[in-house]
C-alpha cells in the first residue's frame, strides 16, 4: 500500500470508559465473542449494498482534510525499507470508503494521501469484507475480517471504532458525532457530519502472512499483532499508546451516508 506514502491509523477522540484496558487485548484461541464486553453492533442500514469501493484512486466514499504535523507525517512514513524521508507535505486528506460485510460489520479501505517535493503519495489501508481462511490449529477460523468494525453507543452517542492494516502496518479509525445528538433512532445521527482521529502504528518489518490481519495476530510474528483491548471491546474510542499506536491526527466534515455507502 505505501512504497512511497505511509500507515495510518484512525485513532478515536473519546474517553475511555472506567475499567478498560489499553493493553493488547490476549484471550485465547477460538473465543467466537472475541470480546470482554459483548456490546451488541449498531446496523445503521440493513440494505447497505455488499461490495468495496475502489481504492487503487480516490473515487468515492467521503474525503476530509486531515489536521496533524509535518513531524508526525514523518514517523507515520517511516516505515520498513523506506528510505524516503518527507520533506514538508501539503494537502493531506484523509478519505473513509467502506460497505457493510455482514451483521452491521463494516470493511473497505482508509486511505491517506498527500503532496511532497511536487508528487502525490498515496497510502490505503483495508479491512476485508470476507472471512478468515480456515487453518488447521489456528485462531479464528472463517471469522469475520472487519468483525471489530461497527457502530454502537457510547455515552449517550453513535459512534464507530475499527482497525484497517496493510503490510507495513495498521491503523485505527474513531468517528463521533460533530454536534451533540440526542433521542430519535439509530440512524438520526446519519443527518448530521462526524469527526474522527486516526492513529498508526507501524512494524517492525514487512507483514507478509496472507492469512490473517494483524488484529488477528497474537504475540510474536515480528511485532505484527496491532491488537487494542478498547476498539475490541468497545469500552472506549482510543487504542491507547500501551496497544503501540500514535495519533496522526484529526478531521471533520465526514459525510456518513458517503462514508458507508448508505443508501
Amino acid at each position: 500500500m505505501k512504497k512511497l506514502t505511509l500507515i495510518i491509523s484512525a485513532m478515536a477522540l473519546g474517553v475511555m470508559g472506567l475499567g478498560c484496558s489499553k493493553s493488547n487485548y490476549n484471550s485465547g484461541a477460538n473465543n467466537t465473542a472475541g470480546l470482554g464486553t459483548v456490546v451488541p453492533p449498531v446496523i445503521i442500514d440493513p440494505g447497505a449494498p455488499i461490495g468495496g469501493g475502489s481504492t487503487s484512486v480516490i473515487t468515492g466514499g467521503s474525503t476530509s482534510d486531515l489536521i496533524t504535523t509535518t513531524a508526525k507525517m514523518r514517523d507515520y512514513a517511516a516505515i520498513a525499507g523506506n528510505v524516503y524521508t518527507l520533506n514538508n507535505p501539503t494537502n493531506i486528506k484523509i478519505n473513509i470508503n467502506l460497505t457493510q460485510a455482514d451483521a452491521g460489520r463494516y470493511g473497505g479501505s482508509v486511505i491517506i494521501s498527500y503532496i511532497d517535493n511536487g508528487v502525490q503519495h498515496v497510502g490505503t489501508l483495508k479491512a476485508g469484507l470476507g472471512r478468515n481462511a480456515t487453518i488447521s490449529g489456528g485462531y479464528d477460523n472463517n471469522r469475520l475480517e472487519a468483525d471489530y468494525n461497527y457502530w454502537f453507543t457510547f455515552e449517550n452517542r453513535l459512534v464507530f471504532t475499527g482497525f484497517f492494516d496493510d503490510e507495513f502496518g495498521a491503523i485505527t479509525l474513531t468517528l463521533t458525532p460533530d454536534v451533540a445528538v440526542g433521542g430519535g433512532n439509530d440512524a438520526e445521527p446519519l443527518s448530521v457530519k462526524y469527526k474522527g482521529e486516526v492513529s498508526f502504528r507501524n512494524f517492525k518489518t514487512v507483514k507478509t502472512t496472507p492469512y490473517r490481519s494483524c488484529w488477528f495476530i497474537y504475540t510474536g510474528l515480528e511485532g505484527h499483532d496491532c491488537r487494542s483491548n478498547v476498539i475490541q471491546t468497545k469500552c472506549g474510542l482510543t487504542p491507547g499508546v500501551d496497544a503501540g499506536y500514535t495519533v496522526l491526527g484529526t478531521f471533520t466534515n465526514v459525510d456518513i451516508k458517503q462514508a458507508f455507502n448508505i443508501n
